[in-house]
This record gives structure tokens, C-alpha cells and sequence, in this order.
């Protein structure tokens, strides 16, 4: 793949965002438990979204650096250590660049048609599958309600993928970029605890119980989502220059 000028800029100028919020610590807001949520992420989505994963990649291992710089020099608390550890502080940020360019190039394409149906469907599996696994085992004890717990969660879930086909199939651009961000944060979130479990179980860091990274995955997740998607679709849309009209997304070119 040819790297052009614009993209070098580009990525040049996400890459020095990412910087300035690793250096005064903008991107990481301390939290409960001794954890920070992060909007580091951000920039790595947008970089991926604009110029492609190689650029997403490049901000994701800055993201990466630094979080592992200041997990030793300027820790906010105890759950610090754990980003001492580079597959626990670098590694999983390099997927979420290529992550988030597939969730936006996938959405952007296949938002209307029957090929629809297949791609909701999947994402909103993708999204809920994680949660009932480790949420069920939180609820009860009894298989039986286990179960239901089970069919019960998933149904919700393929509906609310449904309407939420309905509601953007007009909307291929919105809702591209809405994709990126859930995917993207999703990816620091569920591969940044992941590994935590991982190496705990392999005894590297001190471990930490699979419910209580659950915990700690939907305290912090849900807010940087959310952060994640409402930066993410402000600024690549004033970037392209984009207005949502009720006809679906317009790119008005010069």
C-alpha cells in the first residue's frame, strides 16, 4: 500500500494528540479501584477511520508507549502496575486501529441489502456474547436459570441489532463511524483485561478474578464508549464535512 503525504500529516498530527495527552496525563482520568479511563483510544480510532489501520496502528503503539511510561513514572494508582507489562500496555492497542477500520469499512458498505442483516447480526453477537458469558455465571449459580439467563440475553440482543439496522440503514456513514468507536474501544477494553486475566493466571502480574475484571470492564468500558463514539463521530465529521440530514449522510466536496 502506497503512504501518501496527507496520511504521513495526518498521522504525524493524531500521533503528536496522543502524545500531548500521554505527557500531561489529559487522557487518562483517574477511577475507582485504582484504574483510569482513557480517551487515548480516541485518536487511534479517528487515525484508522481517516487514513487506514497502518496509521491507526502507529498512534496505537504511541498510545501503547506511553501508557506504559506513565504506569512507571507517573502511576495513579495501584492498578498501574499492570501496565508495567508490555503485552499488557502496548500490545492490545495495536489492534484497535485495524479493528476499528474493519467495523467502519464493514458498515459503510453493507448498510443497506440483505448482506445487512448478516452484518447486524454479527456485530450485535459480537457485542453481547462476552457479557452474557461472564454476567450469567455472576447472576446465579443454577443451571437451569443460567440458561434462561442465556436464550433470554441473546434474543434481546439479535433484536436490539435489529432495530438498530432500522433506525441507521439510512444513515451509512453515521452509523460506520458509530461502528469504529464501539469496536475500537471495545478492543483496549476487552484485550487490556483480557491480558490482565491472562497473565494473572500465568502468575507475571499479581492476578485479579475474571468477575472482578468483568466489573472493572463495564464500569470503565461503558464510558469510554460512549466518549469514544461522541469524539469520534464530532471530529471525522467536521473533518470530512459531513451533515446527517433525515435523507442519510451527505459529503459535501469542494
Amino acid at each position: 500500500m502506497k503512504i501518501t503525504p496527507r496520511q504521513i500529516v495526518i498521522a504525524g498530527a493524531l500521533s503528536a494528540i496522543s502524545i500531548l495527552l500521554g505527557v500531561t496525563k489529559l487522557g487518562f482520568i483517574p477511577f475507582f479501584l485504582g484504574t483510569s479511563i482513557t480517551i487515548m483510544h480516541v485518536p487511534v480510532i479517528v487515525g484508522a477511520v481517516l487514513e487506514g489501520p497502518w496509521a491507526g496502528t502507529a498512534i496505537g503503539l504511541i498510545f501503547g508507549v506511553f501508557s506504559l511510561i506513565w504506569a512507571y513514572i507517573g502511576p495513579n494508582g495501584p492498578g498501574d502496575i499492570y501496565f508495567q507489562n508490555i503485552f499488557i500496555s502496548i500490545l492490545p492497542r495495536l489492534f484497535i486501529g485495524l479493528m476499528a477500520y474493519l467495523a467502519y469499512q464493514l458498515v459503510k458498505k453493507h448498510t443497506k441489502g440483505r448482506s445487512a442483516w448478516l452484518l447486524w447480526f454479527a456485530l450485535g453477537l459480537a457485542i453481547i456474547a462476552p457479557v452474557i458469558a461472564f454476567g450469567t455465571s455472576l447472576l446465579t449459580d443454577n443451571a437451569e436459570m443460567k440458561i434462561l439467563i442465556l436464550a433470554t440475553s441473546g434474543v434481546l440482543g439479535i433484536l436490539a441489532a435489529a432495530g438498530l439496522y432500522f433506525f441507521l440503514r439510512r444513515q451509512g456513514e453515521l452509523a460506520a463511524l458509530i461502528a469504529s468507536a464501539v469496536f475500537g474501544a471495545l478492543t483496549n477494553t476487552v484485550l487490556v483485561l483480557g491480558m490482565i486475566g491472562l497473565i494473572g493466571e500465568l502468575g507475571w502480574v499479581p492476578p485479579i478474578p475474571w468477575k472482578v475484571l468483568l466489573v472493572l470492564g463495564i464500569t470503565n468500558g461503558i464510558p469510554e464508549i460512549i466518549a469514544a463514539v461522541l469524539i469520534t463521530v464530532a471530529v471525522v465529521a467536521s473533518w470530512k464535512q459531513i451533515e446527517f440530514g433525515r435523507k442519510g449522510a451527505r459529503i459535501f466536496r469542494e
